[in-house]
This record gives structure tokens, C-alpha cells and sequence, in this order.
């Protein structure tokens, strides 16, 4: 039961901080004249919508993401640093996901694979990024 309830107290704990991040980020987006919003979204290299959607969604982006590739092989830190403008689409497409839960829910589960086909909006990249490359066939 003590375990039960520590791993509750965590969970609270952490929920807790993301949405008062969120928060914080939201109030301080809000607070920016149009002009400092373009700037900060094409230092980023989004639209300032997809920066406002960014500041406002789920912890796909920043969390789910890295660990869905490291699970696939592939070194969220290379990427980001390497192919910045890959993983900053990447992380786009997953701030607009819907199954972000669900994603959590598979990877804590060890199951990347689950959702590649269905609801992962990145499926199809991650895929062409993981999957060797065909050989033209000779007929």
C-alpha cells in the first residue's frame, strides 16, 4: 500500500510541474507582442501557431518522442542536434497527435511498435528512418 501510494504522490508531483510549465509558458506567449511571438517561433523555426500549439499540448514533444526513438535505435540527441529541422518536424507532428495517452501507455509497456501503423502521426518517417533501405530489384 505505502508503494501505491509514493508512486501516486510522484505522479501528482510531476503532473503538478508539467502543468504548471504549461501554464507558466501559455501566460508568458500571451503576454508577447505579435512581433517578439514571430521572432521567437522562426528562431524555433515553426509558425507561431504550431509554437502556441507546442507550449499548449501534451508531453509528446518532449518526452514521448526521444523516448520513442531510442526505443527504435535512433539517438533523439544526435538527431535533434544533427538534423534539427527532421526532429523539429517530428516534434510538430507529435504536438498535434490525439493518442498521446495511449502512446504513453504502449511505450511504458516496452511496445514501440504498437501504433506505428495506426495512430502515430510520425509512423511512416520513423519507418523510412529505421528500415533499411531497398535494393532496386534486377529483373
Amino acid at each position: 500500500m505505502r508503494n501505491i501510494i509514493s508512486d501516486l504522490a510522484l505522479w501528482l508531483r510531476r503532473r503538478g510541474r508539467r502543468t504548471l510549465s504549461q501554464w507558466r509558458a501559455n501566460n508568458e506567449l500571451a503576454a508577447c507582442p505579435p512581433g517578439e511571438l514571430r521572432r521567437i517561433a522562426a528562431e524555433v523555426g515553426v509558425s507561431t501557431t504550431d509554437l502556441r500549439q507546442l507550449c499548449q499540448n501534451h508531453v509528446g514533444p518532449t518526452e514521448l518522442l526521444p523516448q520513442r526513438l531510442n526505443m527504435l535505435g535512433i539517438d533523439a540527441n544526435y538527431l535533434q542536434k544533427e538534423m534539427p529541422l527532421t526532429f523539429r518536424d517530428l516534434a510538430r507532428v507529435c504536438s498535434a497527435c490525439q493518442a498521446s495517452r495511449r502512446c504513453a501507455r504502449d511505450l511504458a509497456r516496452g511496445d514501440v511498435e504498437a501504433g506505428m501503423d495506426s495512430y502515430c502521426l510520425n509512423g511512416a518517417t520513423l519507418d523510412d528512418m529505421t528500415l533499411p533501405p531497398r535494393r532496386p530489384s534486377r529483373t
